[in-house]
C-alpha cells in the first residue's frame, strides 16, 4: 500500500508503505531517518525557509537523490552560492536525518574528526579520558555527515577517510584499539568549490575521487528567483514581481 504525501511541490513526495517510510521524487527514494519531528513539522520548517520546488532546486535535488542510491558517499560541486551545503540541510531536514557539518581546512587533522584523550573533568592531575571527535560521534549515531571544503583538506585527512569512504566502511581507533563499522543510516556528503575558483583548492587525487558519486550543481536562474520571490511573498502581484529587474523585488520585499 502506497500513501503519498506531497511536500511542498507535486514532485517531491513522500512515500509512506506499511513497513517503512521513504522520501523521494517519484524515481528515486531514500529511507527515512530516526529525526524525533515529524514529517510534517519538517515539511512545514523547511518551506519557510529554503524553496524545494523552485525548478532548478528541483533538478539538483534529483541528482543527489539519483546519487544516494548507490551506497557511496555524494561529492557536490558548484560555485560559491549555488546551495550545496544548503541543500543537503533542506535534504536531512524533510528526510528525519540529523545532519552534523564540519568545515575543513589545511588545519584540519584526524584528532578533530576522531577524537582524542582531554584531561578529565574533575580527574586528578594527569588523568586523561577519550572524547569523540564531530565525524566519529556522527558515525557511531548514524547521523549525515557533510564535509565542506573537501578540497581545501589536507592529505592526512584525506587517507584517514578513506576506510570508511571504501569497501571496508570502518574506521579504526588506535587510542582504543577497537573499530566502529558504518551503520546503514550513515551517508557522507562533501562539497567543494571548483578548483579554477582558487583559494588554495587543489584537484583531488582520481583514487579518492572515486569514494564519492559526483554531482555538479547548476546556479538558480533569473526564473528561479523570481519564482521564489513571488512564493515567499505572495502578497505581491506576480506580475509586478516579473516586470522589475530582482534588485528592485528584493528591495520591495524588505
Amino acid at each position: 500500500t502506497h500513501i503519498h504525501a506531497r511536500i511542498p511541490h507535486k514532485d517531491i513526495i513522500i512515500n509512506k508503505r506499511t513497513d517503512h517510510k521513504e522520501f523521494g521524487d517519484g524515481h528515486f527514494f531514500i529511507h527515512h531517518g530516526t529525526s524525533q519531528s515529524s514529517a510534517s513539522t519538517r515539511a512545514a520548517a523547511t518551506r519557510s525557509w529554503f524553496r524545494l520546488d523552485a525548478p532548478t532546486t528541483q533538478n539538483n535535488l534529483r541528482r543527489v537523490l539519483r546519487a544516494m542510491q548507490l551506497s557511496k558517499g555524494v561529492l557536490l560541486e558548484g560555485s560559491p552560492g549555488v546551495g550545496k551545503t544548503t541543500l543537503i540541510t533542506a535534504l536531512a531536514q524533510v528526510s528525519g536525518h540529523e545532519l552534523v557539518r564540519i568545515n575543513l581546512s589545511e588545519q584540519t587533522d584526524m584528532m578533530d574528526l576522531l577524537g582524542t584523550d582531554l584531561p578529565k573533568p574533575n580527574g586528578k592531575p594527569g588523568e586523561f579520558q577519550w572524547c569523540d571527535g564531530v565525524f566519529l560521534s556522527a558515525l557511531k549515531n548514524g547521523d549525515w555527515v557533510l564535509l565542506d571544503e573537501l578540497n581545501l583538506a589536507s592529505q592526512s585527512v584525506l587517507e584517514g577517510l578513506n576506510s570508511v569512504l571504501d569497501h571496508r566502511a570502518t574506521v579504526y581507533i588506535p587510542e582504543l584499539d577497537q573499530s566502529f563499522r558504518c551503520p546503514s543510516s550513515f551517508r557522507v556528503f562533501a562539497c567543494q568549490n571548483p578548483t579554477s575558483q582558487g583559494g588554495g583548492r587543489r584537484a583531488l587525487p582520481k583514487s579518492f575521487l572515486s569514494r564519492f558519486t559526483k554531482v555538479h550543481l547548476k546556479a538558480l536562474t533569473f526564473d528561479d528567483l523570481l519564482f521564489v520571490a513571488s512564493r515567499v511573498y505572495p502578497s505581491i502581484d506576480e506580475k509586478v514581481v516579473g516586470l522589475g529587474n530582482f534588485a528592485s523585488v528584493v528591495s520591495i520585499c524588505k
